[in-house]
C-alpha cells in the first residue's frame, strides 16, 4: 500500500510557490498585517519613525510592532526566541518580507516605548467601542500578581536584615573564641573567615542605608519596583499587582494599570479612567473586598460610579459581650444625625471630629455617638465594658460604604457577575498562555508589556465574537484609504508614499 508523499527536495519546480501563497487567506498573520499597516504609529509615540538620511538604515517600528504582536499571539515572548523565529517560521517570514532583526534590536524596541503600547492597546479599545462591543455600563475590576525578575534572596525588609545582621556578629564572635586557643595556623584561617564575614556586614549596612532612604518597609535590589506580596494563601512572591477593569457586554479589557501594591486604593483611580475611556457621565464597579476601602467608596459616590464592593466582617477593637448590641444593630438617623441604640435610648454628638489612625501612615475622621442612658441602662453588661458608657464611632465615608454595602445585599445576583468579568481574563493569560511572570524590570517597562498582553487578548476575544471575515471588514472600514493605496502599489499601477497623502484616521482622545 503506498503512502502519501512529499515533493523532491533537490528537483527545481516548474511553477515555483511564492511566499505570499504559502499563507492563507484566513490566517491570523494577515489580520495583524492589516491592523498594523493601518496605524499611524508617530502618534502613538513610537520612535524613529522616519528613517535615518545618514548612516545605516533603522528597521521600520511598524515590523518590529508586527513582530511582538505575533510573537504574543503565538505566546512567544523573549527576544531570542523571536530571534530564532523570524529564521524558520514561514508566517514571520511572510509578514517581516524576510527580515531578521537581532534579539538586542528586538528587545530594546520593547523596552524603549512602554507609553506607545499602552497608547495602542487604548487605541484598540476605542476601535472596539465603536464597533458597539464596549458599553462601560458595567466594570468588573479585579488584579492579579505576576512574579518579578527579582528573587525573594534579593528582596529585604528590616526584620531580614536585623537577622542577618545578628547571624554575621554571632559567626565573628564564634570565631574570636575559636582564636584564643587555636595554633598559629587555623588563626590564619579563622581572620580569613572574620573578613569574610566582616564584608558582608558591610553589605547589610548598606542596604540598611538604602533600606532608610526610601522610606519604605522592604526594598528589591534586582529591580527596585518589584515588591514582596502574597500571592494566595501563605505563598510569597516578589512579583507586581496588576489591575485590569473589564466591560461586562463582551468580557473586553477597558482599562489597566501595573503597580506595586495591593488593591486598597486602586479602585477609584481604575474607574476613572474607565469613565474617561468610555465617556461615561455613570457606571457600575463589581469588585471584591480587597477594594473595600471607605475613602475609595466615598469618592466613587462623589463621581457618579456606583460601587458593588464586598465588604469584610467588622472589625471589633472593643469586645462587646453579645452579638445582640454590635455596632451594626445600632440604628442611624442621617436627618438628626443620631445613633438608637437596640435599648431605644437616643445617642447623640456634639459634631467634633477626631482623627482615627489605622495602618501605620494612614487616618480617617470620625465623630463619637453616645448617651447618658448608658449609666442605668438594664442592659449595659450586655453591651459595653467600656466604664463611660458605649461610644458608636462613625466616619466621614460612612454613608457611602453603607450605601456600597446595602446595594450588595440587595442585589447579590449583580455581584456574582464580577468573576466571570474579572478572573477569565486572568485565568486565559497565566494558565493557558503561560504569562505569569514578567520579563523587564521597573514599573513603566512592565506597563507597557502588559499593554501588548491585553492588547492581543482584546485581539482574539474580538476576533471569536465576530469571526475573521467580520473583523477584516471592520479593519479595512478603519482604514479604506490606505487599501485602496496599498492595492495600487502592489501592482505596479503608482508609487507614492501613502502616510504623507492618505494618513489614518485621528486617534481618539485619550490620556
Amino acid at each position: 500500500m503506498a503512502y502519501i508523499s512529499g515533493f523532491d527536495r533537490s528537483q527545481t519546480a516548474l511553477f515555483p510557490v511564492t511566499v505570499d501563497e504559502l499563507i492563507d487567506e484566513n490566517n491570523v498573520v494577515r489580520l495583524v498585517e492589516l491592523f498594523i499597516n493601518g496605524l499611524d504609529l508617530k502618534k502613538f509615540g513610537f520612535k524613529k519613525v522616519v528613517s535615518n538620511e545618514e548612516g545605516r538604515p533603522c528597521y521600520d517600528p511598524s515590523d518590529l510592532l508586527k513582530l511582538y504582536i505575533y510573537g504574543y499571539l503565538n505566546r512567544i515572548r523573549t527576544s531570542r526566541l523571536l530571534e530564532r523565529e523570524c529564521k524558520r517560521n514561514i508566517e514571520l517570514i511572510w509578514l517581516l518580507k524576510g527580515l531578521q532583526p537581532c534579539f538586542r534590536t528586538i528587545a530594546g524596541f520593547r523596552s524603549e516605548h512602554p507609553d506607545a503600547f499602552k497608547n495602542l492597546f487604548r487605541h484598540f479599545v476605542q476601535c472596539c467601542r465603536s464597533w458597539d462591543l464596549i458599553d462601560g455600563d458595567l466594570i468588573g475590576v479585579d488584579s492579579s500578581k505576576f512574579r518579578a525578575v527579582n528573587s525573594k534572596k534579593n528582596n529585604y525588609n528590616q526584620a531580614k536584615i536585623d537577622r542577618q545582621i545578628e547571624h554575621i556578629n554571632d559567626k565573628i564572635e564564634a570565631y574570636f573564641n575559636d582564636m584564643d586557643v587555636a595554633d598559629a595556623e587555623l588563626q590564619d584561617t579563622l581572620a580569613d573567615k572574620i573578613m569574610h564575614q566582616a564584608e558582608r556586614g558591610l553589605k547589610y549596612d548598606h542596604l540598611q542605608e538604602l533600606l532608610n532612604k526610601t522610606e519604605e518597609d522592604q526594598i528589591s535590589t534586582t529591580d527596585a519596583d518589584a515588591r514582596s506580596m502574597i500571592l494566595h494563601g501563605s505563598v510569597i512572591e516578589v512579583a507586581y499587582n496588576v489591575q485590569a477593569a473589564v466591560d461586562n457586554k463582551h468580557k473586553l479589557i477597558v482599562h489597566y494599570e501595573t503597580t506595586n501594591v495591593n488593591d486598597r486604593k486602586a479602585l477609584f483611580p481604575m474607574m476613572m479612567e474607565v469613565k474617561q475611556i468610555c465617556c461615561k457621565e455613570k457606571l457600575a464597579a463589581l469588585a471584591d473586598k480587597g477594594y473595600h476601602n471607605g475613602e475609595q467608596l466615598q469618592q466613587c459616590m462623589m463621581h457618579g460610579i456606583v460601587t458593588f464592593v464586598a465588604f469584610q466582617d467588622t472589625p471589633r477593637s472593643n469586645p462587646v459581650p453579645t452579638p445582640e448590641y454590635f455596632g451594626e444593630r445600632f440604628i442611624y438617623n442621617p436627618i438628626k444625625d443620631q445613633y438608637t441604640c437596640p435599648a431605644g435610648n437616643k445617642m447623640a454628638t456634639t459634631g467634633k471630629w477626631y482623627t482615627k489612625k489605622y495602618r501605620k501612615t494612614a487616618s480617617t475622621q470620625v465623630k463619637h455617638y453616645k448617651t447618658s442612658a448608658c449609666k442605668n441602662c438594664s442592659v449595659r453588661i450586655h453591651c459595653t465594658t467600656n466604664p463611660n458608657g458605649r461610644i458608636i464611632e462613625r466616619s466621614e465615608n460612612a454613608e457611602a460604604v453603607e450605601a456600597n454595602n446595602r446595594r450588595l445585599n440587595q442585589q447579590k445576583e449583580l455581584y456574582q457577575l464580577r468573576q466571570q468579568l474579572c478572573e477569565h481574563p486572568f485565568g486565559t493569560i497565566k494558565r493557558q498562555w503561560g504569562y505569569d511572570h514578567i520579563l523587564l524590570k521597573g514599573l513603566k517597562k512592565n506597563n507597557g508589556e502588559f499593554g501588548i498582553i491585553f492588547l492581543v487578548y482584546n485581539f482574539i476575544r474580538t476576533l471569536n465574537i465576530l469571526g475573521l471575515s467580520l473583523f477584516k471588514k471592520r479593519l479595512e472600514r478603519c482604514f479604506p484609504a490606505f487599501l485602496v493605496i496599498r492595492h495600487s502599489i502592489e501592482h505596479h499601477t503608482i508609487k507614492i508614499k501613502i502616510r504623507s497623502l492618505y494618513p489614518p484616521p485621528p486617534i481618539p482622545a485619550f490620556r
